[in-house]
């Protein structure tokens, strides 16, 4: 049955992407702004429901139409779907995600922008002014600042040189906390994690060999950002970890 459940998932995961990129090449060149946000919305709770997830939101969602940065914790490459189920938006991603096969042609379809590798914030400081840009044009950038993903147990220390950008932009700063709990609904659910040495594929099997598993996303309250971004990043780190050691 598990097996059988599996294979179910698979097919519909792969239609789904599938589904995602004939629609973006096809139909988005004549979609307004906020018609592709929608459907971007729709399609990435279908994926959610493909891999067996149940999206539970918390906290009060961000304004709609105004300039935002979310600050979240990265855990697995759902973290992306699960967000933009709950508000989509832009999204700041490693370069990696580009070359994904059908998942990175859909990001990049997205407008995600790509930041290299140790590259350090000279290399970037192009994406840097991307996202301000886009964040002074009222889009809201969804910004992973952990820099790579881990269990979920804890949160790493942030990168700070895209905090930038909502200071110079003159938005708020929205902090997300994101959890797969076991069923205990405290304790990480480890199968659900895509870090270290897992390989996408090895990921993607281990998400759909399970019979039902919870996504859970916590909008905490806005903070304005201050002129030094090394204060702003671990004041937001702080209330991340504090959350995180409330949930268990």
């Amino acid at each position: 049955m598990t097996t059988l459940r599996s294979i179910f998932r698979l097919f519909c995961i792969v239609g789904c992407l599938l589904y995602g990129m004939v629609k973006m090449f096809v139909l988005f060149p004549f979609y307004s702004k906020q018609h592709k946000l929608c459907a971007i919305q729709l399609w990435s709770l279908r994926v959610l429901a493909s891999c067996g997830l149940k999206l539970k939101v918390y906290g009060k969602l961000p304004e709609v139409g105004q300039g935002q940065m979310m600050v979240c914790n990265h855990i697995s490459w759902l973290d992306i779907m699960a967000i933009n189920a709950a508000f989509p938006g832009r999204f700041v991603a490693k370069d990696d995600v580009a070359k994904w096969p059908i998942v990175g042609y859909l990001a990049t379809q997205a407008q995600t922008v790509y930041v290299a590798r140790n590259k350090g914030t000279e290399g970037n400081s192009l994406k840097i002014r991307q996202v301000t840009e886009a964040l002074k044009n009222g889009d809201t950038v969804t910004l992973f600042p952990e820099g790579t993903s881990t269990e979920g147990r804890m949160i790493l220390p942030f990168k700070t040189s895209f905090f930038q950008a909502p200071y110079e932009a003159g938005v708020p700063l929205i902090p997300v906390l994101c959890r797969y709990p076991n069923a205990d609904g405290s304790s990480p659910n480890p199968a659900m994690a895509y870090y270290g040495d897992i390989s996408l594929i090895e990921s993607m099997k281990m998400v759909v060999g399970q019979s039902s598993s919870v996504v859970e996303l916590h909008f905490l309250d806005p903070v304005i950002v201050g002129e030094d971004r090394q204060e702003t990043a671990a004041a937001i780190h702080r209330l991340l970890s504090e959350k995180q050691q409330q949930l268990g």
